[in-house]
This record gives C-alpha cells, structure tokens and sequence, in this order.
C-alpha cells in the first residue's frame, strides 16, 4: 500500500490577522502516493515541504535533464473549493498554463527537456491536489482597529474577497530506475475573488507561476549541493 502524503502549510501572523487556515498535514491523504512523512520545511519557500534522497549528492550523479510529465489534478479526499473537478474547461485551462509555466521556468533555469529516459536523467510528475477560497490577506488600511472592525463586519456579512489557493505535489524519480529522489509539496496563493463570482483559470495563475519558480528553485538548490540529503 502507498504511504500517505503530508503537506503542511505555514503561515505568519500579521498585526490582527489571522493565518490562511489551509489543511494541517494529518487531514488529508495520499495523492501521488509518495512517501513524504519525513518532508522538512523548505527553508526559503514558507509555504513549501521538501524531501531529498539519502545518499550521494544527486548533482554528482544526475545532469540537468528533465523528463515532464504533463501535470495532472487529483483531488482525493481534500477540498476542490475551485470546483476543477466539476469545471472540465476550467480545469484543462489550469492544466495546461501549469504545463507551460513549467516548461518555461526550466528552460530558463538552463534544463534540458527531453522525452526518452537516458542515462543520469530524472522525470518529474506534478499534480494540483486540493484547491481553496480563504479570507484573502488583509490590506494594510485594514491593521488599523477602525479599518479591522469593518473588515470582520464584511466577512460575517459575507461581502469579504477570498483569495484562491492551490496545494501541488511533485516528485522526481530516477528516469531509468524510477528510485525517488525528490518529493515537494507546495501551497501558493493566487488572486483575490469576490464572493459573488464564480472562479476562473485566470484567477490562479499567479499561484501556478509562483509554484514554477519556487519548484525550479528547489530543483536549482538541490542541483548545486545547497538542500542536504536526509540522514
């Protein structure tokens, strides 16, 4: 049986605000069906997990080629506040900017994409895996005690914008072997909606361009010996 996925968001108290209430690791279940238990906090990604494979420094043994799967969605047992299982045209929309967003940031990082496994080379698969509406981050005028009373006013009344979040998976496997090497988890924020409008593709893809870099930036860290192989 597959282990269970994890993710653990964390967040920053600001001023009267309040955190940004995604899952805590032990509410939901597996996805990918990588065994992320011993995941760490990502140092430089407040809201990323990370996983390297024990062992020699995967630099030394893999080049910076890159087999992507295209990205897929897979809800699970965790919410789909987005409806992209429903919305078939939302969802392939996301889909395939989350493809285009990741090819780019790679090809810019200075990977090669290939398609063929060959030797020292890694495949990486995604997946969007829960998706969220949450009380948006407040706006500065709002940390004042006037502008914070009438902020709650609106969110009881129901008139508050929500911000649109996406929890990703990835994992990069040995492409000859498919031995685990790196397990990520991520949940990014995209832009705020109004409680009356239905969301759309376009509303997350800040969230999807800032899951790219941060993903490629593990990738980079790892690459360059700077993420240390769990003991």
């Amino acid at each position: 049986m597959k282990p269970t996925l994890a993710l653990a968001a964390s967040c920053a108290l600001i001023g009267l605000a309040g955190c940004t209430n995604l899952p805590k690791a032990q509410d939901y279940s597996t996805s990918l069906g990588e065994s992320q238990s011993q995941l760490q906090q990502d140092p430089d990604w407040s809201g990323g997990r990370l996983w390297v494979r024990p062992g020699p420094p995967i630099g030394s043994q893999f080049d910076r080629k890159l087999i992507l799967e295209d990205v897929t969605y897979i809800q699970g047992d965790r919410p789909d506040d987005l409806n992209m299982h429903g919305d078939a045209q939302m969802r392939e929309r996301v889909l395939s900017y989350m493809n285009e967003a990741l090819r780019r940031e790679f090809r810019q990082g200075g990977y090669q994409l290939i398609t063929t496994p060959a030797p020292r080379t890694v495949r990486l698969r995604a997946a969007i895996t829960g998706t969220f509406k949450n009380d948006r981050d407040p706006r500065a005028r709002e940390y004042v005690p006037i502008g914070y009373v009438l902020s709650k006013g609106a969110k009881a009344a129901g008139l508050r914008d929500q911000s649109t979040r996406l929890l990703i998976e990835a994992s990069a496997r040995d492409a000859y072997t498919n031995q685990l090497l790196i397990a990520s988890m991520g949940a990014v924020t995209g832009a705020n909606l109004p409680p009356d409008r239905k969301p759309t593709a376009d509303d997350v893809r800040t969230a999807i361009d800032d899951w790219a870099l941060k993903v490629r930036e593990q990738f980079d860290r790892i690459w360059a010996g700077n993420v240390p192989a769990e003991k």
